[in-house]
Order: C-alpha cells, then structure tokens, then sequence
C-alpha cells in the first residue's frame, strides 16, 4: 500500500512540473515588412529603397506557466529585403522614356529566437509583451535584376538582434488564438567598408494557434 501511495505522489510531482515547464506549443504565420538604409560617405543623402513585403512563418514552444511570465523559444523561415523603382534613360530620354525598372531583393533567413513574455491574465482574454535576443542565418537569396551585385553577394550572412512587441491571446477551449506585432532589430550591420554602410530592420505581423 505505501508503494502505491509513494508512486501515486511520484506521478502527481511529475505532472504538476511539466504543467510548469511547458505552458503550450504551436505555429505562427504572417508577414514581414522590411526596410534597408545604404549610407554612402561621399553623397549629401542615403539611398532608401522601398519596404519590401515577405512572409514569415514558424514553429514554437512556450516554457514556464507560471503567472505573469514565461518563455517562447521560435524557429521561423523569414522573407527579408528590399524593392526599388529606376526610370529608363536613354540619350534621347535623359529624364526618362516612362518605364521602369524594378529592383527587388529577397534575402530568406531561419530565425531563432528567445523571448520573454509578459502575460496579464484577464479571463479569457491575455495582453502580453515579448522582448528577447534573436538570431538571423541566411539561406537564400535572390535578384530580380540580370546583374549582380557585389555588395548584396557580402551582406552577412549572420544578423544578431532582438525582438520587442506586443499581442493578445484569446482562450477557446483547448486551444489560444493570438495575434501580435514585433520589431526586429539588428546589432550588426548588413554590409560595411569605407564608402558604404547598409543597415536593416524589420517589423513582423503575426497570427498564430497554441495548443
């Protein structure tokens, strides 16, 4: 009888740790809007490209369910870039024939992620702010134009950062739906020798299910 009793007290001390150790699990999707900045030494202003949209889509888990707080650890695939218009000159057309021409740059990354996540618990009903260091690693990247480019063939291939934000969770059973916004910042440079800086930063838009 005590052996039961003992395994009994055993099985509910395991359970009640791994309810505090993962508060759930699942799978975000949405878009990213990206930006770069190229900071040429000798012009009078910087080269600003157009926002670029992509997607942004991910996988991840949820540690510590206790109040207030817990830990979200992300893997996601990233669509990152930029996009730009040029007129078409010519000789005759100096000030343009009236086409364009189209600049666009899709640089992918695997984005892993550690964020904390501030919680108030309002019925079914949960605000939360993320905030946490972020990891970025290139795995593809591609040109719309026929030439290449030098400086986009060296951008770093490694991003470090983080990630602040905001995002509500509603309750629906078994399951939380959630909607959220991140800025994601970067602490390196995508690109830099003497004549030229390129920075990038971006903002995330997110929905998700955690089970």
């Amino acid at each position: 009888m005590k052996k039961i009793y003992l395994i009994l007290i055993l099985f509910t001390f395991i359970s009640n740790s791994q309810a505090q150790l993962i508060r759930g699990f699942g799978v975000k999707i949405g878009a990213t809007i990206a930006n770069e900045d190229w900071d040429y030494s000798y012009l009078p202003t910087d080269f600003e490209p157009d926002n670029r949209w992509g997607l942004n889509l991910g996988v991840f888990t949820e540690f510590l369910n206790i109040p207030y707080f817990s830990l979200v650890t992300e893997l996601n695939y990233v669509q990152k870039g930029m996009t730009e218009e040029f007129p078409v000159t010519t000789t005759t057309n100096p000030d343009g024939t009236g086409e364009y021409i189209t600049w666009d740059t899709r640089v992918d990354y695997l984005n892993l992620s550690a964020l904390g996540k501030f919680r108030l618990d309002i019925s079914r009903f949960i605000p939360y702010i993320l905030l946490g260091p972020k990891i970025d690693f290139e795995i593809n990247q591609e040109n719309s134009l026929d030439w290449t480019n030098v400086v986009e063939e060296n951008f770093n291939e490694v991003m470090y950062g983080f990630k602040i934000g905001i995002g509500s969770e509603v309750e629906l059973g078994t399951f939380n739906l959630f909607a959220e916004i991140l800025y994601d910042y970067n602490f390196n440079e995508l690109y830099e020798n003497e004549n030229l800086i390129v920075t990038a930063n971006s903002v995330d838009f997110r929905i998700g299910i955690m089970f």
